[in-house]
């Protein structure tokens, strides 16, 4: 009977993933930001406003299991309107055919989270360094990386051609989650 009991136990606990347990975005407490290059002599800091996020996480181990994420094109902000309708144009992110970008990660290791980042229907692997900070049932993720937004096809057609905005974007991720 002991052994039988000693048996279902083990079964039992190894039928459950190490310590994993799916998260809550608090999305009023996380933010998608980008800063970019302006006219090469300024920067312009952005965010979008609308996102969510899957995230599955090893307490245990420090381990992200699972990160994904959508965001809401339409949500970008620049802290100009002018600015952010060019943004949601055809020739940058082009809104109404491509409302939404995305991120799938595929792989955590030593503070970074590689994935695969989707824009305008092109998808580029990316690396982010991360920082995970567990506090309590609570969850803390830093992560920053920098893209070309040319890779993603985001150019600005227009006289001055891509040399009033800076190819290199830089993303910073401040995500706030709660477990389950």
């Amino acid at each position: 009977m002991k052994k039988f009991l000693f048996t279902s136990s083990l079964l039992a606990a190894l039928s459950f993933p190490a310590f994993a347990a799916p998260y809550t975005l608090d999305s009023a407490n996380s933010k998608i930001d980008f800063q970019v290059s302006h006219l090469k002599l300024t920067q312009v800091d952005g965010k979008f406003n609308k996102f969510n996020a899957t995230i599955d996480y090893d307490k245990a181990s420090n381990t992200l299991k699972t990160l994904e994420g959508v965001v809401d094109i339409t949500s970008v902000d620049t802290a100009n309107a002018k600015r952010d309708a060019h943004l949601q144009a055809e020739d940058m992110f082009d809104a109404k055919k491509y409302p939404k970008m995305t991120f799938k990660m595929t792989k955590f290791e030593a503070g970074k989270i590689y994935g695969d980042l989707t824009i305008r229907s092109t998808t580029k692997p990316i690396v982010l360094d991360a920082t995970l900070q567990p506090n309590g049932k609570n969850l803390d993720i830093n992560a920053t990386t920098t893209i070309l937004r040319s890779d993603f096809d985001i150019t600005w057609h227009n006289i001055f051609k891509d040399n009033a905005v800076g190819d290199e974007v830089k993303i910073l991720l401040n995500l706030k989650a709660n477990a389950q």
